[in-house]
């Protein structure tokens, strides 16, 4: 697997920002990654939804093929999600973070709650034997989506690419995922949302990273909110 070296934004300083509250931090890390201040607009934007589709065996490596192809066009920040079963994200979670399925998938109601929770106790009795290894895991999973996040997310930082995450599970197990594989790599990202999922929440907080926005929003529509609000907090600034 591709060894990542990363190096962390470039410090700015950001004290202008102070009156804009909750959004101080969020325009900071944008400077960051621009490395300067006041930040500009964030763009040009990539929004990038993966599925699970293709070999599972390619599917880490063509995420780090395309992190680097959008480097290579001069993106300016990339809006991640994924379309596709959320479960091998919460398993991942618990896995690397040693949750029990219910405290992973939470007490809340919910049509899928059941089926999520028998998926997430199954999935946990192979996942486990893998805790110290994310590669492996991400292999025992099967899931070519969260495999393909995962090396978007580590290659991205490495070629310091901002990326704003969704916060669904499957992004936020890959963001944890990615994190063990590339350690600093989380500096480059920013996390759209607080997930309403528990484990997608204790994996951003394992990772450094707070959602700007609180919504409850079970939708991965976080990261597109998100950048609304960013682009609109440089414009107040």
């Amino acid at each position: 697997m591709t060894t990542f070296d990363i190096s962390p934004p470039e410090p700015v300083d950001g004290k202008a920002a102070a009156s804009l509250g909750r959004l101080a931090p969020a325009l900071q890390w944008l400077a960051g990654t621009q490395g300067t201040w006041p930040p500009r607009p964030p763009g040009p934007v990539r929004r990038l939804v993966l599925e699970d589709s293709g070999d599972l065996a390619t599917a880490f490596d063509r995420g780090v093929a395309m992190a680097d192809e959008i480097a290579d066009s001069a993106v300016g920040l990339v809006v991640l999600s994924a379309s596709a079963e959320q479960a091998a994200g919460v398993i991942a979670i618990a896995a690397l973070l040693d949750l029990e399925p219910v405290h992973a998938v939470g007490t809340a109601s919910g049509a899928d709650w059941a089926t999520l929770t028998v998926a997430v106790r199954d999935g946990l009795r192979r996942a486990r034997r893998h805790a110290r290894d994310p590669a492996a895991l991400l292999d025992e999973l099967g899931s070519p989506a969260l495999a393909g996040l995962t090396g978007v997310l580590a290659q991205a930082a490495a070629r310091h690419t901002a990326v704003l995450l969704d916060g669904s599970p499957l992004v936020c197990g890959a963001a944890l995922a990615a994190s063990r594989l590339a350690p600093g790599a989380p500096a480059w990202w920013l996390a759209g949302q607080v997930p309403p999922n528990p484990a997608a929440a204790r994996a951003l907080t394992e990772v450094g990273l707070v959602g700007l926005l609180d919504l409850g929003l079970a939708l991965p529509a976080g990261g597109e909110l998100a950048l609304s609000v960013l682009e609109q907090a440089v414009a107040l600034l």
